[in-house]
C-alpha cells in the first residue's frame, strides 16, 4: 500500500507540472515555479522538495524567485498562432477509449509541408493533444505542419509496449493521409515535453528517416533514474526488470545516423534528474549526431515550453531550426 501511495503522489506531481492545460491554483515566478503567499511575502510552494533533492540553494536564489510573474508575449503575437487550420481525427479505437490526432496545417503555403509530430507529457499517465497546441500551431502558422497524437495509459490497462504500438499506429495513420494533408513525407521530426520528451525521443531514434528531435526536459535512460525522481522502479509501466527498462530507454536506441537533436533541461526541475540530458547527449554524440543542449538555472520542469520568460525565445529558436533541418 505504501508503494501505491508513493506512486500516486509522484505521478500526480508529474502530471500537474507537465500538462499545461490544467488550471493553476498558485501564482508562478518568472522561472515557472509555483509561489504561495505567506503573510506579506511569497515562498516557493515546493521548497521542501527542492531542498530534499538538493535542486538548488533557496537561500542563495535570486530575489525575483519570490516575485509573482504575469507573462505577456513580447516577441510573439496572437496571430503567430492562428495562420493554420486544425483537423481532428480518431485514429484508433479500443473497447473503452479512443485515441485522437489533431493536425495543424499551414494556410499560407501551396508546396508540401514539412511536419513535426508532437507527443504530449503527463507522467505516461495522463495528458492529451492540447499539451503541445501552442508550439504546434506556432510552427504550423509559419510553414511547419504539426501533428499532435495521443496514446494509451496504465489506467487503460496499457504498458509502454502498448503506448509505443499506439504511436507507431499513429505514424501509419499520418502516412496514409500524407497526400491528403499535403505533407512532405521526407522531412519530418518528433517533439515532446517530459514523458512526451521520452516518447518522442524513442520514436525519433526508432523511426527511419527522422530528421529532427526536439525534447524538452525528457527522461532518456529509464534504467538509471536517481532516487526521488521519476519514474522510480515501482512504476511498472516500463516492466519490472532492468532489461525491460533498458529496452524502453532512448539512450539505448540511438541509430547509426541520428537526427539533429535539440535537448533542454532546467535547474529548477525537481521531477527529472539532472543526469538524463548529458547521458543522452553523450550517446548521441558517440553516434556522430549533431546535438544542441539548452540549460537554464532555476527554471521549472516546464519553463522552456510556457509560463516563464524564456519560452518565447525557445519557440522562435525551434522554428528557425525546423526551417533549417526540415527541407
Amino acid at each position: 500500500m505504501k508503494n501505491i501511495i508513493s506512486i500516486t503522489i509522484t505521478l500526480a506531481l508529474f502530471i500537474i507540472a507537465a500538462n499545461k492545460s490544467m488550471a493553476q491554483k498558485y501564482e508562478n515566478n518568472r522561472y515557472g515555479l509555483a509561489l504561495e503567499k505567506k503573510g506579506n511575502n511569497y515562498v516557493l510552494k515546493d521548497a521542501a522538495t527542492i531542498e530534499r533533492l538538493g535542486i538548488f540553494d533557496i537561500e542563495k536564489a535570486p530575489a525575483d524567485m519570490f516575485v509573482p510573474y504575469k507573462h505577456k508575449m513580447k516577441k510573439l503575437r496572437p496571430e503567430d498562432f492562428k495562420r493554420c487550420t486544425t483537423l481532428h481525427y480518431i485514429f484508433k479505437e479500443y473497447p473503452n477509449h479512443k485515441l485522437v490526432i489533431e493536425v495543424d496545417l499551414p494556410t499560407n503555403k501551396t508546396e508540401k509541408f514539412p511536419y513535426m509530430i508532437w507527443i504530449h507529457g503527463g507522467g505516461w499517465h495522463g495528458g492529451d493533444c492540447l499539451g503541445h497546441k501552442g508550439i504546434s500551431t506556432y510552427l504550423a502558422s509559419h510553414g511547419i505542419a504539426g501533428i499532435r497524437v495521443s496514446y494509451s495509459f496504465p489506467s487503460d490497462g496499457s504498458d509502454f509496449d502498448d503506448s509505443y504500438q499506439d504511436l507507431k499506429d499513429a505514424l501509419k495513420f499520418i502516412r496514409k493521409h500524407a497526400k491528403e494533408w499535403n505533407l512532405d513525407e521526407k522531412n519530418f521530426g518528433f517533439g515532446g515535453h517530459s514523458a512526451g520528451g521520452h516518447l518522442s525521443s524513442y520514436m525519433a531514434m526508432t523511426t527511419k528517416g527522422t530528421k529532427l528531435l526536439v525534447a524538452f526536459n525528457g527522461i532518456y535512460d529509464i534504467e538509471h533514474v536517481k532516487p526521488g525522481f521519476v519514474p522510480q522502479k515501482d512504476f511498472t509501466y516500463f516492466g519490472t526488470t532492468d532489461a525491460q527498462r533498458a529496452a524502453a530507454s532512448p539512450v539505448n536506441k540511438v541509430p547509426k545516423n541520428p537526427p539533429y537533436v535539440i535537448l533542454t533541461y532546467s535547474g529548477g526541475d525537481y521531477l527529472v534528474d539532472q543526469d538524463q540530458m548529458p547521458r543522452f547527449e553523450k550517446a548521441l554524440k558517440d553516434h556522430n549526431a549533431q546535438v544542441e543542449t539548452h540549460y537554464k538555472d532555476y527554471y521549472s520542469h516546464a519553463g522552456f515550453i510556457g509560463g516563464s520568460d524564456i519560452y518565447e525565445d525557445m519557440m522562435i529558436h525551434v522554428l528557425e531550426k525546423a526551417r533549417e533541418i526540415l527541407r
